[in-house]
């Protein structure tokens, strides 16, 4: 018999089990312990109950799962209880028989879901089971020279390893933004940022967990504050990629109206890139006034990922491009990815491979 469940409706699976299964499904990010408790346990909006997890049971055997990590969403000060999926996964030997569409179906039913980087067959199921397209999460590099082109090139062919990640240090002021760092000194408005756009929930205990668990992984910048208006901020890390050390922009937020702001950021990273000498700028954008920007700003798009979700936004799904929803790469785990997809949450693992 099959059951489908969510893990706060059993006592037979734990998070152990969940970590095992995606030791066996994820190999390339093993060991998941430390991991699957930093974003299911150690997470501020997760409840104690554990509601947000699913799982698939068959003769007593853990067979698939959806993991769905508590990830709020506001809009004009009010809160989107949303939650973004991530592992979904049937054992191979159990495939082909609706396990994957029925869990989809269940838990899509429970919970406002929002997620990216589907394969075509999954993106298609979860259409089909009710989550509609809220727009895309673009991917944008700009290399610093045609120079780190060909260098990135060569230190590939030769696996020249450069200058370890977390060996660096950014400076307490560039461009007029200040480096913060403690989440007590970030000066964050009640929710938003920005009107009648959904945005994801940004808090002083979303950035204690999310940028300030390890020291020198993230670093925080806040311009000041003018005029009461809510102060722009981004959050920057060095990223190893295409056999080069990058500078990678992880999250940022600004007032839609104030452009420049975001003209501010990406100058920003810019200097930050000039004064260590990175092979480029790594930048994500959900929104239209971003991309123009970075268009503008000599940035190319190399990724386009749909994102789905089962909340009623009222906006037409098949709209390309537009400034009502707002997420970023720190919204998931793809900046915890080295440029060959092996994952690095591990400060041990960063050090030992130069991520």
């Amino acid at each position: 018999m099959i059951n489908y469940f969510r893990f706060s409706e059993q006592i037979q699976f734990s998070i152990s089990e969940i970590s095992d299964f995606n030791d066996l499904c994820f190999p390339h990010r093993k060991p998941h312990h430390f991991y699957d408790t930093y974003r299911l346990v150690q997470n501020p909006f997760a409840p104690i109950e554990k509601n947000f997890l699913y799982g698939v049971e068959k003769d007593g055997k853990y067979i698939a799962q959806m993991l769905t990590m508590p990830t709020p969403l506001s809009i004009n000060e009010k809160i989107i209880p949303a939650f973004w999926g991530q592992d979904y996964f049937v054992l191979d030997e159990f495939r082909g028989k609706g396990i994957g569409k029925e869990l989809s179906k269940y838990y899509l039913k429970n919970d406002y879901y929002i997620a990216i980087g589907f394969s075509p067959k999954s993106q298609i199921i979860h259409q089909k089971m009710g989550a509609r397209k809220i727009g895309h999460l673009s991917f944008y590099r700009k290399w610093a020279s045609p120079i780190h082109q060909f260098k990135s090139l060569f230190n590939k062919s030769l696996r020249i390893k450069p200058k370890s990640v977390i060996s660096y240090t950014f400076p307490d002021e560039v461009n007029g933004f200040m480096r913060v760092k403690s989440p007590a000194r970030l000066i964050l408005p009640q929710l938003n940022w920005n009107e009648n756009t959904i945005e994801s929930i940004r808090n002083k205990d979303y950035f204690e967990w999310r940028f300030f668990y390890k020291p020198f992984r993230y670093f925080v910048y806040q311009s000041k504050q003018i005029n009461d208006v809510n102060p722009a901020y981004f959050v920057a890390k060095p990223r190893f990629y295409k056999g080069m050390n990058w500078l990678m922009i992880v999250d940022y937020r600004f007032d839609l109206k104030q452009p420049n702001q975001f003209e501010s950021i990406l100058k920003s990273a810019e200097l930050l890139r000039e004064k260590y000498n990175f092979s480029g700028i790594l930048v994500s954008s959900s929104q239209k006034t971003n991309n123009k920007i970075l268009h503008k700003n000599n940035f190319e798009r190399y990724k386009h990922e749909v994102v789905l979700t089962t909340y009623p936004f009222e906006h037409d799904e098949n709209l390309e491009e537009h400034d009502h929803f707002h997420i970023s790469l720190a919204d998931s785990d793809l900046d915890m990815h080295d440029y060959l997809g092996r994952f690095y949450y591990s400060e041990d693992l960063a050090e030992k491979n130069y991520f």
